[in-house]
């Protein structure tokens, strides 16, 4: 009897860490959008980099070649993230219920 009841406790423990998890963290949908806005940022800060480079403002080249290359691997990691969703997606899509 002790032990349904250590259960019945944790499963109650869970249910309110899933409530308080849902009200107060940051959800997946805001963690996307977050991680969209960031690489969006980065790619304006290489753009804006390319245009003063261009304009004469900035004389240092190395400073514009590390902000595209940084632009490059942000994108080319939220595009590998992007495939791992779509492939975790479509598994999900295959299992039999």
């Amino acid at each position: 009897m002790d032990e349904i009841k250590k259960i019945g406790d944790l499963a109650q423990g869970v249910a309110q860490t899933s409530k308080t998890t849902k009200t107060s963290g940051a959800s997946f949908e805001d963690a996307i959008k977050d991680a969209l806005k960031e690489v969006s940022e980065i790619q304006n800060e290489a753009e804006k980099a390319i245009e003063d480079f261009s304009k004469g403002e900035v004389k240092d080249i190395h400073t514009v070649v590390v902000a595209m290359e940084k632009a490059d691997v942000s994108l080319q990691t939220l595009l590998q993230v992007r495939n791992k969703l779509l492939t975790a997606y479509e598994e999900i899509m295959r299992m039999q219920v």
